[in-house]
């Protein structure tokens, strides 16, 4: 049996998730643990069932019962120990029980089987909002949108602040946009963000539209909007991460930070494809 530990906002959640899907398919056995999610209380709580529907197949127990029970009979897998390889998560092991724990934030972990991670992660419709849905409608109409992602809120804060924040600064943005508008010369931004005061004052988008209705529970709502924009700015976070590789189309063009984390400058977020903005 194979457990994956289960933590983090929606973004690191869809990571987790996408391992998950990955792995099943050689080790069918594989279950998500949601032991710990349970007293997880920053961000909206996991999110999967909420945003996508998805069925009920998580294992799930007592924090401290989990604890002694990996301790006594699991090996465990921490991925900063695996330095970038994939052959822990795709070869079996001698030990029956394995407990895997990280953030697994790289395509590479799921990159061939891509067209079931999208067809997983396909939003509920049952929950989305009339103004969402009018969003959408206007995002679909728009032949050249773009999608801009500003995070500010929690990455100011500690212990935030020091990994992640002011990494996507006025001028990364500035920058960005102007790369943006010369690919895309009828370039239609849409803007996401927890600081619109901010964006209204920093960025340069008179004509831009600010999406300003999901918030708490229904903040996953903006990812399903950037899924629909064609072309994007993201901020290093998961979040708008997941907004653009969702939305994935032959003429795509993502702006991404150079640097995503302080702490992990040799981080592989950033797919290849993609273009990286230096930052610091």
């Amino acid at each position: 049996m194979r457990l994956i530990k289960m933590t983090g906002g929606l973004g690191n959640q869809m990571f987790i998730y996408a391992l998950y899907l990955r792995m099943r398919r050689d080790f069918p056995d594989t279950r998500i643990d949601l032991s710990d999610m349970h007293h997880y209380h920053a961000h909206n709580g996991y999110e999967m069932h909420r945003a996508f529907a998805l069925p009920a197949t998580e294992f799930s127990m007592s924090r401290w019962g989990k604890k002694i029970i990996e301790f006594l009979f699991f090996k465990t897998i921490l991925e900063r120990h695996q330095k970038g390889s994939l052959e822990a998560y795709r070869s079996p092991h001698r030990w029956p029980l394995v407990y895997f724990k990280g953030f697994y934030q790289s395509e590479r972990y799921f990159a061939d089987i891509a067209d079931e991670v999208r067809a997983t992660f396909t939003f509920n419709e049952a929950l989305i909002s009339a103004e969402s849905k009018k969003f959408r409608a206007e995002i679909e109409q728009c032949e050249q949108s773009v999608s801009l992602h500003v995070r500010r809120g929690d990455y100011l804060q500690p212990p935030f602040n020091q990994a992640l924040g002011d990494i996507c600064t006025p001028q990364y943005y500035k920058q960005a946009i102007q790369l943006m508008r010369e690919a895309v010369p009828e370039a239609k931004f849409f803007v996401f963000s927890d600081d619109h005061d901010w964006c209204r004052k920093h960025l340069d988008l008179p004509h831009a539209s600010h999406i300003d209705c999901n918030r708490g529970t229904d903040s996953w709502q903006d990812m399903m909007l950037m899924r629909h924009c064609r072309h994007h700015i993201i901020a290093n976070s998961t979040f708008s991460w997941w907004g653009a590789w969702l939305a994935e189309h032959p003429t795509q063009r993502v702006m991404a930070p150079g640097l995503w984390n302080r702490f992990a400058k040799d981080a592989d977020i950033v797919p290849a494809r993609w273009t990286k903005i230096p930052t610091e």
